[in-house]
Formats: C-alpha cells, structure tokens, sequence
C-alpha cells in the first residue's frame, strides 16, 4: 500500500506541478495556472535603473534620484491574470500640490493590459518565467476630467520576463534582472515585486 502512494505522489508532483521557484510550495495540487489566476495586491517593490531606484512599503513609493534627492508618494498597484491570458496592472499614484509650479494635487492612474503566459526552458523549468504583453496602455489623472490618454500596440513584440520567485496559492514574487551594454559602459535594471493574493 505505501508503494502505491509514494508513487501517486511522485505521480504528481512530475504533471501537477511540484516546486518550479526557489520560494514555490515543495508540492501543490494545483496548477501554476490556477495558482496565478485572480487578482493580486503588491506589498512590497524594489527597482533599480540608471539614475533612479524606487521602494515601496504597500503604501507609499520612494524615488532616490541620483543618489541624492529623495521624494515620497502615496501608491498601489494591482495586478489581474485571467485563465485566458490577459492581465490588466493598474497602478495609482497621487502627486501633492507643486508651490514652484503652482499645480495642484492629482491622482495618476496608470491601466496596462495585455497577454500573459508562462515560458521557460533551456537553463530554466518550464513554467517558470512569466511573460507580459502589453497591449494597451491608458493613464487618467483626476484633474484633468475626463481626459484620458490612451495608447494602444498592435502585435506586440516586446515583453516583459519575470523570473517566478515563488508562486503559492496566497503569494508570488517576481523578478527580473537586465543588464545593457552599450558604449559607455552599463545599465542595470531590475525589480522584485511580491504580491498577496486579494
């Protein structure tokens, strides 16, 4: 009787999809899609490219510019995967009353949608990356009415490659790691996001 479930186990964990992350659950009866699936809250976020790097606490985003001038926001981001593959990340900023500029406060409101799917391979296991296709890009502010810009791609040919840090039932962790090379020298850029399932 106990071969019969070590080898349903093992079974399992081969098609059902045992730890693919380094912070994935060992074993989980669900699929990597129906785990990642719903809608997600970011908590935390930290970003590097050249010249900026960005912390968030679930509340409010950090910008460090140049190493020297530091601005704070109130900020929220959401990300939505639907089992047919699209994904809408809708971030919210509000930006304070400028005195130099004499503007007034506004709430930013950033709408990405797109294609989602897994990818992997060579180096890497399979379903163990995450694809973003944008295929849209709306930003609204609030004093501007009901002024709206919208930006729309046709065949996308670029995306976004997360590594799957880990991706639980409750909890996923992205991120991504990109270095450019170019005459002068180098760009980093890189992010980490992680996410509770609302």
């Amino acid at each position: 009787m106990n071969h019969r479930l070590i080898i349903a186990l093992l079974f399992s964990c081969l098609f059902f999809g045992c730890q693919k992350g380094p912070e994935d659950p060992f074993f989980s009866l669900s699929t990597r899609k129906s785990r990642i699936s719903g809608e997600w809250t970011v908590q935390s976020l930290n970003a590097v490219s050249p010249g900026v790097v960005k912390s968030f606490d679930g509340s409010t985003m950090e910008y460090t510019i140049a190493d020297t001038a530091m601005v704070s926001r109130t900020y929220s981001m959401q990300f939505e995967f639907e089992r047919d593959g699209n994904y809408v990340v809708t971030h919210s900023e509000e930006f304070p009353a400028d005195t130099i500029t004499n503007e007034g406060a506004y709430t930013l409101e950033t709408i990405e949608s797109g294609i989602w799917e897994f990818t992997g391979g060579n180096d890497s296991p399979s379903k163990s990356k995450l694809v973003l296709l944008m295929q849209e890009l709306k930003s609204i502010r609030s004093d501007q009415g009901s002024n709206v810009a919208v930006t729309s791609f046709d065949n996308p040919r670029k995306g976004l490659i997360y590594d799957i840090v880990g991706l639980s039932n409750e909890e996923l962790i992205l991120s991504y790691e990109e270095t450019r090379s170019f005459a002068g020298g180098q760009a980093l850029n890189s992010e980490k996001l992680k996410m509770k399932k609302n």
